[in-house]
């Protein structure tokens, strides 16, 4: 009978539940995915047919560093360039943003030997480009946020199609044409998410005054990441496939988008309502999606629109990315709480998120809780023999689940995401120590939530230790200081009455020193 409860309480809590929660997910999202394999072909519009104009707003702040290779990526785009706007909104940016935008609208006015020999799907920074002949907007706003530099953008654009992307991010060059050619597909999907991939390219090296390092041809030139970086980078870009090629995927088919991602998604003009991002939510993007959802709008993924993102390479900015996330998915169910068991929404209402909600929440604290029993298991009299045997099946079964899922991924990629994905295989083996971090990162993003007003920006834990120490390093400090004034009378007052006593004490010395008479 013991072992009977022995392998509940070990076997069954640490495999059966696993298998049931994330297990069951990854299937059924494999299944829905592989069951739809859509063609890896771009279908190429007709000329006949009137292609679609395209509005790509870029809100910025105090993106110098970054905006230049995005727009050089929009610029490059192989869709015809009369039928493309680009708006880059300024929101009040302090470090010459602005200025790097006005010299792209000169340099499209003078032209450059353009080139034609950009390979699809890798990722164009630096490209030297023909004249551009579309149309480069700058609006300068005042710093009022994202939310508020998209709606300025939206309202001033022409397009039949908005294409909304962060500034920090590159388009490959077909991914506009996949955008038009998915509407013009389904004339039933009101908008779309695009496809995010990390690139770890994409992480610049800088001289010691922050500048970008460029080679001859006037390339920035990548930094070489160091073992941890790189291990980030690989983990998240396991991540991110997984999380679009499969989940945002599998959504689509099912009609339960729950974000259109902030780094690039796209919008029928008709869709979508005056001033259609709001402030109210950390998750902007989430927070339109659901209001979309809201108005029985279909939303949709394109696998084609393939958008390039730089990797978090440290603890601090990783723990404020996810710590903001769950924040938003928490704001943002409050805020659209009457969809939640809502039979009119189909499967988002019923299933999705409630599901999201008992997945990456309430099934939290019991995860928590258990992590901390394991190591009391030996002393309540279970053999550390077993203990070590659930430990290594749960990370057989958390790995095996990621070979499946990358080879899933693999065989509905096209060439340069496989090439990627075979670059990254080895970091699978770490994949489930990196979701174990990640999970406490998203579990102390739902503490914050409850305990700390809203704010975009969070401080990491690292960063916090470095506060702390900086901070008992000053209090030292501002103590000894204290203690400085207090003891400098009591040895200005000892020292004169050293220089008093020295004499006495020298004659002293000498008296008793010098030889008797009679002695």
């Amino acid at each position: 009978m013991g072992s009977v409860w022995t392998f509940v309480l070990l076997w069954g809590v640490w495999l059966i539940t696993p298998v049931l929660i994330d297990g069951v997910d990854t299937l059924v999202r494999l299944i829905v995915v592989l069951s739809h394999k859509p063609s890896l072909q771009l279908r190429r519009l007709s000329g006949i047919q009137r292609l679609p104009m395209i509005s790509v707003i870029v809100p910025a702040y105090n993106e110098a560093a970054v905006i230049d290779r995005c727009l050089e990526s929009i610029k490059s785009q192989d869709y015809p360039h009369d039928r493309l706007e680009i708006i880059v909104v300024d929101d009040g940016s302090t470090d010459g943003t602005p200025e790097i935008v006005e010299e792209h609208i000169a340099v499209c006015l003078a032209g450059f030997e353009s080139r034609d020999d950009i390979e699809p799907g890798v990722c164009t920074r630096n490209i030297r480009l023909g004249r551009f002949g579309g149309v480069l907007t700058l609006i300068r706003n005042d710093h009022g946020g994202k939310a508020h530099a998209l709606n300025v953008g939206i309202a001033m654009c022409q397009g039949d199609i908005v294409l909304n992307i962060d500034s920090d991010v590159t388009l490959a060059p077909e991914a506009i044409r996949a955008v038009a050619e998915a509407f013009r597909r389904d004339p039933s999907m009101g908008a779309a998410t695009g496809n995010i991939e990390v690139d770890w390219d994409m992480v610049e090296a800088r001289d010691e005054n922050g500048h970008v390092l460029v080679d001859e041809e006037g390339r920035v030139i990548a930094r070489r990441l160091n073992w941890f970086e790189l291990f980030l980078a690989r983990c998240q870009y396991l991540e991110y496939l997984a999380s679009f090629r499969l989940g945002r995927q599998a959504q689509a088919y099912t009609n339960t988008m729950f974000t259109l991602a902030g780094a690039c998604s796209a919008f029928r003009r008709e869709v979508l309502p005056p001033n259609p991002y709001s402030r109210r939510t950390v998750s902007e993007d989430t927070d339109l999606t659901l209001h979309l959802h809201t108005d029985l709008v279909r939303i949709g993924f394109i696998p084609g629109c393939k958008v390039f993102l730089e990797p978090v390479v440290d603890w601090d900015g990783m723990y404020a990315q996810r710590v903001r996330w769950t924040r938003g998915q928490l704001e943002v169910c409050g805020v659209h709480d009457r969809l939640i068991g809502s039979h009119e929404h189909g499967l988002l209402g019923r299933i999705a998120l409630r599901q999201i909600l008992l997945f990456d929440h309430t099934f939290a604290f019991p995860r928590l809780v258990w992590m901390p029993l394991l190591l009391l298991f030996p002393i309540l009299g279970y053999r550390p023999s077993m203990l070590v045997a659930a430990l290594g099946a749960m990370y057989v079964f958390y790995v095996a689940m990621e070979i499946v899922t990358a080879l899933s991924c693999y065989s509905i990629s096209d060439d340069p995401t496989k090439r990627r994905l075979e670059q990254s295989s080895w970091a699978i083996l770490a994949m489930p120590l990196y979701r174990f971090i990640v999970f406490h990162f998203r579990f102390s993003g739902f503490l914050v939530t409850l305990k700390e007003e809203q704010s975009w920006s969070v401080q990491g834990p690292m960063a916090q230790q470095r506060e702390s120490l900086s901070s008992l390093r000053l209090r030292s400090l501002e103590l000894a200081t204290m203690l400085l004034r207090i003891l400098s009378p009591l040895v200005a007052l000892t020292r004169s009455a050293w220089i008093l006593i020295m004499p006495a004490l020298a004659a002293m010395a000498a008296y008793f020193s010098s030889p008797r008479k009679g002695a």
